[in-house]
């Protein structure tokens, strides 16, 4: 589809003169048949091989239909819609190199990409490349969907994502549970981190004394009296297992330890954000029952 906008044919009241009546209809109309087939309209414009350098914008981009438009993923992300495109390195530690590979017309990706860097660089090499979610909150993630909904042509779609994803991540009523998330049964989400966001909006307490993700010890965990501790499931073994990890002698005298309050789940659900955020909410608060 092609346009052409009215400037570009203006003609001057002194170049008419030169013309007569006649001849002045036909010039004009030639050069309209003649532009019109070479100058692209920019409303027309779309990308339509992309990269998702991080998974939390992979999942989007599949969220809203768009999964064709991808050439290239993080080599973490298990999305079943992208089985078949190909990785092109992993979130962490990605390159410039990898992603050029694909051929890729716009190169999308969040604040967990690794280096900073990599944007700058893309952009220096010519490939758009747009980091949309710099910062790791719930205000930015929404906002990341509509982002994304523009760049995929999904505009719409990807405002009513955003805003229903925003008023299902609303506060839940206050439980008075006290939560550990921890990646490895050491470290742990402090203050300020998304596990910390997910456990006060699910009406909890962050049990944990540290802010960021840091390790913490046995006599922190001790203090911390959780009644509720998650785990990513991919280091269960790393713990020795439930029985194991229960019977440490900091977790077997909390709530958590005496009562079946340890649980493993996905690193995904509840280390960053996501489109399951919600849900994760959801299971968060039921766990206080």
């Amino acid at each position: 589809m092609f346009s052409l906008s009215i400037d570009k044919l203006a003609v001057t009241k002194s170049s008419l003169g030169k013309l007569n009546t006649k001849s002045a209809k036909p010039f004009i109309t030639a050069t309209v048949i003649t532009c019109a087939a070479i100058v692209p309209s920019l409303s027309a414009h779309a990308y339509n091989r992309i990269v998702a350098m991080s998974p939390d914008v992979a999942d989007v981009v599949v969220a809203l239909g768009s999964a064709n438009k991808l050439v290239g993923k993080d080599a973490t992300n298990d999305n079943p819609a992208l089985k078949n495109v190909p990785a092109v390195g992993m979130h962490r530690n990605i390159t410039a190199e990898s992603i050029l590979a694909v051929k890729p017309d716009l190169v999308l990706g969040s604040y967990m990409v690794q280096p900073a860097s990599i944007y700058q660089r893309l952009n220096g090499l010519k490939i758009k490349a747009v980091n949309v979610a710099p910062k790791e909150e719930v205000a930015t993630f929404a906002n990341s969907i509509k982002t994304i909904g523009s760049y995929v042509g999904k505009k719409n779609q990807g405002t009513r994502l955003a805003n229903s994803w925003n008023k299902e991540m609303r506060p839940m009523p206050k439980t008075g549970k006290r939560y550990l998330l921890s990646y490895d049964g050491r470290i742990v989400a402090g203050k300020g981190t998304v596990g910390d966001e997910l456990i006060r909006r699910a009406g909890g307490i962050n049990a944990a004394n540290v802010s960021g993700l840091k390790p913490m010890s046995r006599e922190g965990w001790l203090a911390a009296k959780p009644d509720v501790i998650i785990i990513a499931e991919h280091n269960q073994a790393v713990v020795g297992g439930l029985r194991k990890f229960s019977q440490r002698p900091e977790i077997a005298v909390s709530n958590a330890g005496k009562n079946g309050g340890v649980h493993f789940w996905s690193a995904d659900t509840f280390l960053r954000y996501s489109l399951e955020s919600p849900q994760v909410l959801k299971k968060i608060n039921s766990l206080a029952k």
